[in-house]
């Protein structure tokens, strides 16, 4: 149960700055690979997650089963969201960025707006699952904190990957696909788990 978690963790950290890391690759065409840009893309990302984060955590009544299946949509949502940019940047370039390429601000927009949902619901997903592990590890300090270094061992695994492997292999819609499958992997591993924990810890 625990181990479950432990990796669903580090999975959803993993697809959150995989994502973020091919969103740099995704924009370049339209705005270059600059400091600009990468600010855009890592601000946007983070405002997005810390969001999701505080609401992640105030979804967290009604029991373990609810809220890892709302971790679960979560994720399958942001799975869902990664999957389509690829095919919504064209649309977003030409209303933003086509009318006066030049413009900084509309740059960094351009550059930010991907990150915003998946990063959001990325977001809502570690405090749900950080929560059931509290929950069933009574509060075990040890775990919690191994919770938090697998979250930051899945960011690197991801940013590495993408980097690395999946745009040189894959390319930047080939990653995304990869990407949003994981996600749609970890929900799935979420969804066991909520009725394990149901099983086990009745609300």
């Amino acid at each position: 149960m625990i181990a479950a978690l432990l990796l669903a963790e580090a999975l959803i950290a993993f697809c959150a700055l995989a994502f973020e890391t091919a969103t740099a690759r995704l924009v370049a065409p339209s705005v270059g690979m600059s400091t600009d840009s990468w600010t855009a893309i890592i601000a946007g990302f983070l405002l997005s997650w810390a969001l999701g984060n505080h609401v992640g955590g105030r979804c967290s009544a009604g029991g373990a089963q609810r809220s890892l299946c709302r971790a679960a949509a979560a994720v399958a949502g942001a799975a869902a969201m990664v999957a389509a940019t690829p095919l919504l940047l064209p649309a977003l370039d030409s209303w933003l960025v086509a009318s006066d390429p030049v413009a900084r601000w509309r740059l960094a927009l351009f550059a930010a707006l991907p990150t915003l949902g998946p990063g959001f619901l990325f977001g809502i997903a570690p405090s749900l699952v950080m929560l059931a592990i509290i929950r069933h590890s009574g509060g075990h300090g040890a775990l919690v904190g191994i919770a938090n270094a697998a979250g930051a061992a899945g960011s690197a695994a991801g940013a590495v990957a993408v980097l690395w492997l999946g745009l040189d292999w894959l390319g930047t819609r080939g990653t995304c696909l990869a990407i949003a499958a994981l996600g749609l992997v970890t929900a799935a591993l979420l969804t066991a788990t909520a009725f394990r924990a149901d099983t086990r810890h009745p609300a």
